[in-house]
């Protein structure tokens, strides 16, 4: 049997995308193919082995996957976007001819289950990340932050007024939300810390690269992340690897509310995370945010372990059947 791996289109930015195709690819004997998730109907090679894991999809209207195509749907997400395509009758049957089907998170669960598709929670596969692979003693002992409070403005938290006013630009309301960040920022952590951290991003302009190269990039990163002394982050896809690595992790939930992906984040962030939400930043003191920062500093809840241990299970098992 042949075995494919998940690629994304040009237009990726987020390094997220090929950490989700690192985590099945120590499991594959081989990768003889890349496959582009965004044109999955489209496929016409040889049979392939597919583990599709992920965020579903920029293109709905090329799904469900070609015949060619022998999936494990595991740590699946359909987009509150695209859900309409995702979940046609096509679709379904679709999903009934491959269940159970593994979700990522409880929204995509129940949309599943509401629809009659044998579904469970699967976590995301990030989580059956092996730190020995990653292992590296030029990134050790580091604290980074990697898009802390991201949502609220793409900035670094060391930049200063000055500097944001060069660009004319930034609008008056991209300025605020700047400085407000960094004002939250310095309120949830001592001096000390802000100045050791080394401050890394998820998402860039990867259009010029190579699937390869692309690669290369999500390892780096990873490499940062699995020999970090702690890491702090509003990116599920920096929080959920750094579980998988044994690294201390804080995850900053910068929104006050939510609407239908609430469980994208909640799925993780009410028990496997560490967690700080918008309504303790602006409610706590400078000294409880510090004494809450000084206690999950120390280590991660071990909640994630069950799922990690059925993760690496269920593709072990899809990877070896015949």
């Amino acid at each position: 049997m042949k075995f494919g791996l998940l690629v994304y289109w040009d237009k990726v930015r987020n390094i997220g995308e090929y950490i989700q195709s690192l985590a099945p690819l120590p499991f594959l004997p081989q990768v003889d193919q890349f496959i582009n998730k965004e044109t999955l109907s489209d496929y016409s090679g040889d049979k392939h082995k597919l583990i599709l894991n992920g965020w579903f999809m920029h293109y709905p209207q090329n799904w469900p996957p070609s015949n060619n195509i022998k999936p494990l749907i595991i740590s699946f997400h359909i987009s509150p976007k695209t859900k309409d395509l995702l979940l046609n009758d096509k679709a379904i049957e679709y999903y009934k001819l491959h269940e159970p089907i593994g979700c990522r998170d409880h929204d995509t669960l129940e949309l599943l289950k509401n629809k009659g598709v044998n579904a469970y929670f699967s976590g995301c596969l990030t989580l059956a990340l092996d730190r020995n692979l990653y292992k590296d003693e030029n990134y050790q002992d580091k604290i980074i932050f990697s898009d802390v409070l991201y949502n609220m403005a793409r900035y670094n938290p060391n930049l200063t007024l000055k500097t944001l006013f060069r660009s004319f630009l930034r609008t008056p309301k991209v300025i605020y939300q700047a400085w407000k960040k960094k004002q939250l920022i310095n309120k949830l952590f001592p001096k000390d810390i802000r100045k050791k951290a080394k401050y890394i991003i998820q998402e860039r302009s990867l259009k010029k690269f190579t699937h390869d190269e692309r690669f290369d990039v999500a390892t780096d990163f990873l490499k940062q992340l699995a020999n970090a002394k702690l890491v702090v982050t509003s990116r599920l896809h920096t929080a959920l690897p750094c579980l998988a690595f044994g690294t201390p992790v804080i995850f900053i939930d910068g929104k006050l509310s939510r609407k239908f992906d609430s469980s994208r984040l909640s799925s993780y962030t009410d028990s496997m995370l560490n967690t700080i939400n918008m309504n303790e930043i602006q409610q706590k003191s400078s000294e409880e945010l510090h004494e809450m920062i000084n206690k999950y500093s120390q280590g991660n809840p071990n909640t994630y372990l069950r799922y990690r241990n059925e993760l690496i299970e269920r593709v072990q098992k899809f990877i070896n059947k015949n």
